[in-house]
């Protein structure tokens, strides 16, 4: 047999469903604030970002906030309404049945926050994709927070936290992420606080760093916590004393973790299946997935457009699309390494740019099978 894993895919990636799209442009020659262009957006529009700075707002409706080029697009914590020491979060919370998604957006948090609770935040109270943004503390002594509330499933994909610490208390995946959390006079914090179910592949986490108490963890898993990572960095920060990087006494499944504090962590899994992607999905341009699992096991891989958290009784890990919305476009082996590699072609045509493609991935010759986050993204 071949070194290299085979696959069965299919050429060109087809859609389900292609509803039509509002835009609405926020900046010069469009809507004069991204609140106002809210206010007029109905579910399923995208609503584009000029470059420059704005404040912070507040979003109740399932549409797509896209920086108009990736990095411009700066949201101000500190700008009223939200000025610092309020603790009042930004809230992203649609009705039951939307998303909403946020691409390529920076939020900068405010300077020496002194609130209680990690405000301010960017709360994702609702289910929300968030790719390709950036949250930045304007200095290192500051609080702050990426929530996933109560309820939500959420997808990061290609998020950076650095100073922001991420929260999560309902259903995360994460894909390419990289988490550091702050650096704070007094007390440690870790980068992810987790009291709800995470699942993550190719991420890196840092853990936060005092001059007078140990390191934060790269990871604190509460008493009703649950983590599933793999092909992931999970180191402590920096600071006196020793640390783990996996912290709490939740729940907690790795495999493929590199690691400054090994001795702390729990025995790696026998299986697992993560997932990374090229880069952005583009019309007109392949779209090269990898998946990485155990060697010589079948991989089978579905598209949707939307992302879920489906718990089934015959996979380890909740199925990341709606029931009934995916079908399978790739079915492989993987190598003696365990790597499976995919591209897929993106049909050139505007119609599909804004449109959310997903791939989700399974593995195993045994039930339960192991799952990997979802991999792709808005077409560009």
């Amino acid at each position: 047999m071949s070194s290299r894993g085979s696959a069965i895919a299919v050429g060109a990636v087809v859609v389900l469903a292609l509803p039509a799209q509002t835009v609405l442009t926020v900046g010069p020659g469009g809507f004069p604030t991204i609140p106002a262009a809210l206010a007029a957006a109905v579910p399923g529009a995208i609503v584009d970002i000029l470059p420059g700075v704005y404040p912070a707002f507040d979003c109740s409706v399932g549409v797509t906030l896209r920086a108009a080029s990736s990095g411009t697009v700066v949201i101000d914590l500190a700008a009223n309404p939200f000025p610092p020491g309020a603790g009042t979060p930004m809230q992203f919370a649609a009705p039951a049945g939307q998303t909403i998604h946020v691409v390529g957006l920076t939020f900068s948090f405010p300077a020496a926050s002194l609130t209680a609770n990690w405000n301010p935040q960017v709360a994702l109270l609702s289910d929300a994709v968030m790719e390709a943004c950036t949250l930045t503390s304007q200095q290192a002594n500051a609080k702050g927070s990426l929530r996933i509330g109560p309820g939500a499933v959420v997808h990061l994909q290609n998020v950076t936290t650095q100073g922001p610490m991420l929260r999560v208390e309902g259903f995360a995946t994460a894909v390419q992420c990289s988490v550091a959390g702050p650096w704070v006079l007094g007390f440690t914090s870790p980068a992810v606080w987790l009291a709800g179910r995470m699942h993550a592949s190719d991420c890196a986490f840092t853990g936060g760093s005092s001059s007078t108490q140990s390191a934060g963890a790269g990871i604190d898993v509460a008493a009703a916590g649950e983590l599933f990572a793999v092909d992931c960095s999970i180191q402590t920060g920096f600071g006196l004393g020793a640390a783990c990087a996996i912290a709490g006494g939740g729940t907690v499944r790795i495999a493929r973790i590199a690691s400054n504090s090994t001795a702390c962590l729990p025995t790696a899994a026998a299986s697992a299946l993560g997932a990374q992607r090229s880069g952005p999905v583009v019309r007109g341009a392949p779209f090269a997935v990898s998946y990485r699992g155990s060697p010589l096991v079948p991989v089978g891989v579905h598209l949707s457009h939307a992302v879920a958290s489906v718990p089934l009784p015959f996979t380890a890990q909740p199925w990341g699309a709606p029931l009934g919305a995916s079908f399978e476009v790739a079915f492989g082996l993987t190598d003696v390494a365990g790597q499976l590699p995919l591209a897929f072609a993106i049909p050139n045509n505007p119609v599909f740019v804004g449109l959310p493609v997903w791939l989700h991935g399974w593995s195993g010759w045994t039930w339960p099978l192991d799952v990997a986050p979802p991999v792709g993204g808005l077409v560009r």
